[in-house]
């Protein structure tokens, strides 16, 4: 049974899951695939044109590399993101406290335009104007589609983007250290790197809901057209 109108206590439980640390998830994805990816297609195209020991080399350099890129890459964007936030927060702060009869006609309007009456927009807006806090939040969600829930912390997006990178970059580098052979390392390299973008695209489709098959497949054909590109660039290269 529901609360009574008028009580103050009110719970709700939901019944459907709801995918958490969305932000999260789709950085460590980006981070996983674009390394993968990125050396990859670096190592498959710099092997046609360099001995064994420089390719390990240059393939250990470019992850490093691309691990240190994503992770200020990821930090600076959710500081962007968080700086940008604080800033709409503090300019619709200022007008609710110096235009409150503006801001409450924006956000009635709003709510007429979602499908409520006008008799409706105005006591939902009056219930909601009723905190400064509430009412801020509604604004930046309803006029600006911000959420707080949505932001992340700077350095934890850094580190989760960093690091996926790093682990997906490791894929196809393994083989290289593994494998004295460089021809047997490369295609060692490529058939486990197409192995794991397959895998973790079907992971991803999991995720968001899309047919594993089809993600796997979506994001196999993106990695294996990147590898081929630079083979044939590092095979040109080789005889120039």
């Amino acid at each position: 049974m529901g609360a009574r109108p008028g009580s103050k206590k009110f719970s709700y439980e939901e019944e459907h899951t709801h995918i958490k640390g969305r932000g999260l998830i789709a950085s460590s994805a980006l981070g996983l695939v674009d390394g993968l990816i990125t050396n990859l297609s670096f190592l498959t195209g710099f092997a046609a044109a360099a001995d064994l020991s420089l390719v390990r080399f240059a393939g250990l350099a470019a992850m490093l590399a691309g691990t240190v890129s994503m992770f200020f890459g990821g930090l600076l964007e959710a500081r962007s993101e968080l700086d940008l936030f604080r800033a709409d927060s503090k300019r619709e702060a200022y007008e609710i406290k110096n235009e409150r009869d503006e801001e409450i006609a924006e956000l009635k309007a709003l709510y007429i335009q979602k499908g409520l009456t006008g008799e409706e927009a105005t006591m939902v807006v009056k219930r909601i104007s009723s905190r400064d806090d509430k009412f801020l939040d509604d604004l930046l969600a309803n006029e600006l589609h911000i959420h707080r829930e949505n932001l992340e912390n700077p350095y934890r997006r850094g580190a989760v983007i960093g690091m996926a990178f790093l682990s997906g970059a490791l894929v196809p580098l393994v083989p290289y250290y593994l494998i004295g052979i460089k021809q047997e390392a490369l295609v060692a390299s490529v058939i486990l790197s197409f192995v794991f973008l397959f895998s973790a695209g079907a992971w991803k489709g999991n995720i968001v809901g899309r047919s594993p098959l089809k993600s796997g497949l979506e994001t196999l054909l993106i990695g294996a057209a990147g590898a081929a590109i630079l083979y044939v660039i590092g095979t040109f290269l080789g005889f120039v």
